[in-house]
């Protein structure tokens, strides 16, 4: 059997998934002149995402097409990432008295719009229409956790989760979001989840989870593997000899300069190592293909957290842009 197996990765990025949000509605535009009934989840085999990447990779896997979930991050934006400065207290003698934003409405609006698809039933990862794999970080036992779709017989648990749950315990970011507990039950099972939080801390960009879990786990050859993989925007944080100004403002509020450095560098790690993978592999067999559509912001970073409409709206044109560029490499790559 030859038939190719195709993996969506979406990095994480905050409100920069309008940009691959964005690419990937162009490139559903483009499908839909074919065939009006076009679903990306019915092309890809296997979508993992990351953070943001994980709300987009469960949205799509739910059906929601991605203008869709543009028009969500530049709805909701200004509700999920407020004003930072509202978190001061009265007296100005502290900062924060606990995560710079609260879940709760970006737990709200992941529900209601998951639901919406689902025909207004809370979806669990059991009801997702492709295999989906989400990274996060288990702060309860201290273990990085894959969570996945019941597409092999060793998973046991994680599909009885509410998708919005699994979105939000990979979007949980360190300081910015308070770790995400949950409990539930339902006609699937019941259990609990304590202090997830943001998978980017080990997998910000997804693409080589996908790989492992199709060549390991699923017994996919290396030689019938795809895998479009797509940033939310890389920057340049410049490191002096001392790390100065040394204070939580600098590095922390209101951009979020040491998160973004992290999530950043995890990000071209993981580039070095499928190019290191696929080096390896084509000394003896034929290799699986990677496609990376990354935006290169330089020094003029957009903030993972920005709310204000100019950057939205900046977001949503430089995946418009992305995608007149790379939309024929990218229809090249998963249809020759």
């Amino acid at each position: 059997m030859n038939k190719e197996f195709k993996i969506l990765s979406i990095d994480g990025g905050g409100i920069r998934g309008i940009i691959p949000a964005k690419i990937i509605s162009e490139y559903e535009d483009k499908m839909k002149l074919e065939n009006p009934n076009y679903k990306i989840y019915e092309e890809f085999d296997l979508i993992c995402g990351t953070s943001t990447g994980a709300i987009l990779a469960i949205g799509l896997s739910l059906g929601i097409p991605a203008i869709e979930l543009v028009k969500f991050y530049k709805d909701y934006a200004r509700d999920i990432f407020p004003k930072w400065y509202f978190k001061i207290l009265p007296q100005g003698a502290r900062v924060l008295t606990t995560s710079i934003y609260s879940n709760k409405k970006l737990n709200q609006k992941l529900k209601e719009i998951f639901s919406k698809a689902n025909g207004n039933i809370i979806p669990l990862l059991y009801d997702l229409k492709t295999k989906v794999c989400i990274p996060s970080y288990n702060g309860n036992v201290g273990e990085i956790n894959v969570l996945k779709t019941k597409h092999h017989a060793d998973y046991t648990r994680d599909y009885k989760i509410p998708a919005h749950d699994v979105a939000l315990s990979s979007a949980s970011a360190p300081v910015y979001f308070p770790p995400h507990s949950f409990e539930y039950d339902n006609h699937l099972g019941k259990g609990a989840n304590i202090n997830m939080i943001d998978g980017g801390i080990f997998a910000n960009n997804p693409a080589l989870i996908g790989i492992l879990e199709a060549a390991d786990k699923l017994d996919i050859d290396f030689s019938r593997i795809k895998v479009l993989s797509m940033g939310t925007g890389k920057g340049k944080q410049i490191i002096k000899k001392s790390w100065s100004p040394k204070n939580f403002w600098y590095w922390f509020v209101p951009k979020p300069r040491l998160l973004e450095m992290i999530l950043d560098s995890q990000s071209q790690i993981t580039d070095s190592y499928i190019d290191f993978l696929q080096r390896s592999i084509s000394k003896k067999a034929v290799s699986f293909e990677y496609l990376r559509i990354q935006h290169e912001f330089g020094n003029d970073m957009i903030s993972l957290n920005t709310s204000d409409k100019k950057d939205l709206n900046r977001l949503e044109n430089i995946g418009g842009e992305l995608a007149k560029k790379k939309l024929g490499s990218i229809l090249k790559f998963l249809h020759h």
